[in-house]
């Protein structure tokens, strides 16, 4: 019997030793790091930022042309493809107005990218202002294909008609300004992330022969961006600012499609934004957290099972050292018979 007492407080021992080796765990940790370019990014606007006009875009896929999205994105999975990757969501569409950007926010459809953006870049206002732009163009006589005849342009008509126009204009900024407002504030409730509003360029630019046009649009789209800028910075609804207009300043009829009457940017001009988004990216840093694993340790229940053997011990010791002393006392008493 007392043979199988100690041969069951040894085997406790022995697996409270044995087990305990082996319950070992790593903690883990959040890590923040930090990154030029934001791990997460989505677009928003109109048909700027989907890149129409571009070959291999279609109003149902804004994913596979040289648009400065698309630019970006590839560079930016390349930089960030041996740290945390890079993901990027063009909601951009053809066409949109700032009233309809702002209907489309806050019907809710965009809550979900929102949410896990790190940065949101719009490119919004194009059609609120260039197409009456494009307008004043057809008043000084230029064609639909962009052709124009000085030795036809009528100064007073043209002058007459563009004057008309200041009217149409000052209603649209009017409008831009309190939906601009309104889509800062609503984003900025929505989403954690960076925003970036981007300048609106002049395309009329490039229609130097008609100054008394190139004159009215620079003063107009200069207040149009002026406007981007004074509310930059409204308490709860700031935003940064990518400069594409003065980027293009000089540039238009280089970097845009206006010389066959398109105001949109052609390949060269996606690029040219491109290298504005991204230096207006870097200018914020953005950061991500990732999970690291700490130095191996024994866990809780393995310093239980060691608690339990050094227990399981000091009792086998104290079972030995009565059998010894019951075998002496025995001993003695047998000698003290005899």
């Amino acid at each position: 019997m007392k043979r199988k007492i100690l041969l069951c407080i040894l085997s406790a021992v022995l697996m409270a030793g044995l087990t305990g080796c082996t319950l070992k765990e790593r903690d883990e940790y959040e890590v923040t790091v930090n990154t030029e370019v934001p791990p997460k990014m989505l677009f928003l606007g109109d048909s700027i930022a989907a890149g129409y006009g571009l070959e291999g875009y279609t109003s149902s896929d804004v994913y596979n042309c040289a648009s400065y999205p698309n630019i970006l994105a590839e560079e930016y999975k390349a930089e960030l493809a041996d740290e945390c990757g890079h993901t990027m969501v063009n909601r951009a569409v053809s066409g949109l107005t700032s009233a309809q950007l702002l209907e489309q926010i806050k019907s809710g459809d965009l809550d979900r990218d929102l949410r896990s953006s790190d940065a949101v870049i719009i490119s919004i206002g194009g059609n609120d202002m260039l197409d009456i732009m494009l307008d004043v163009l057809s008043s000084c006589g230029v064609s639909e294909t962009g052709e124009f005849d000085i030795n036809n342009l009528n100064l007073f008509s043209a002058a007459a008609a563009i004057y008309g126009m200041g009217g149409r204009i000052d209603t649209a900024l009017s409008g831009f300004e309190t939906n601009l407002k309104e889509i800062s504030a609503e984003l900025n409730a929505r989403t954690d992330a960076e925003l970036y509003v981007q300048t609106l360029y002049n395309p009329l630019e490039y229609y130097s022969d008609i100054q008394i046009a190139t004159d009215f649009s620079w003063e107009k789209l200069d207040a149009f961006n002026n406007l981007i800028y004074r509310h930059s910075q409204d308490p709860g609804s700031g935003y940064h600012v990518a400069e594409v207009a003065e980027r293009f300043r000089g540039h238009n009829g280089e970097l845009t499609n206006i010389a066959k009457f398109d105001i949109h940017p052609n390949p060269n001009g996606h690029k040219a934004i491109a290298e504005v988004v991204d230096a207006s990216l870097r200018a914020t840093g953005f950061s991500y957290t990732k999970t690291e694993l700490g130095e191996e340790h024994l866990t809780e229940a393995a310093y239980d099972l060691i608690r339990l053997g050094v227990g399981c011990g000091i009792v086998l010791l104290l079972i030995i050292a009565l059998l010894i002393i019951k075998a002496v006392m025995k001993k003695s008493r047998n000698e003290v018979d005899k």
